[in-house]
């Protein structure tokens, strides 16, 4: 038995492992939470566009989450029948849009936790789908830093088109009766 062989049979203490994998729970939580939150301006939007008389009819309403950034993107987007009233709020839109992928990976994908000599997780994503019917393998290699730097992105996008997304369906909201 050489060196290598009997020091990767050394089990390391299970408690920084439980606590890293605890952290990245976190970590993918809070993104979670941001996509979520974002996706609900999106849905809400949609739905008080599609409500505008005349206009409101070109506005699709799909199910899924993808065709609902989409939907919105041609709804408000140039061409589209509020690009007016919503001024720059398509770019900010896309720059939500461009966390589709990252998004993709931390729903579906399976998750294993490395830790370095210091403490610090790395996150190693690996999903498994179908695309133009055969089988695809992705993966995504996170740091604790890259990770974080990645909620921020997230969190900070979310926030501004949830703030967007809100002024343009003020501008459509009924007057409530009394």
């Amino acid at each position: 038995m050489d060196a290598i062989t009997a020091s990767s049979k050394v089990a390391l203490p299970r408690e920084l492992f439980i606590a890293a994998v605890a952290r990245v729970n976190e970590w993918r939580g809070r993104c979670l939470d941001a996509f979520t939150r974002t996706e609900e301006a999106v849905t809400e939007c949609l739905a008080c566009l599609a409500e505008v008389e005349g206009r409101g009819a070109d506005v699709r309403l799909p199910h899924l989450v993808g065709q609902r950034f989409e939907a919105l993107a041609s709804a408000i987007g140039p061409g589209g029948p509020f690009e007016k009233e919503a001024g720059t709020t398509a770019a900010t839109l896309e720059q939500c849009r461009a966390h589709a992928e990252a998004r993709n990976m931390l729903c579906h994908a399976t998750c294993k936790v490395t830790l370095d000599p210091y403490g610090q997780w790395t996150a190693v994503f690996r999903l498994v789908s179908l695309r133009s019917k055969r089988l695809q393998r992705d993966t995504l290699v996170l740091t604790e830093t890259e990770a974080e730097q990645l909620r921020e992105s997230i969190t900070r996008s979310g926030k501004d088109l949830c703030s967007r997304l809100g002024q343009l369906r003020s501008r459509f909201r009924k007057p409530a009766t009394e």
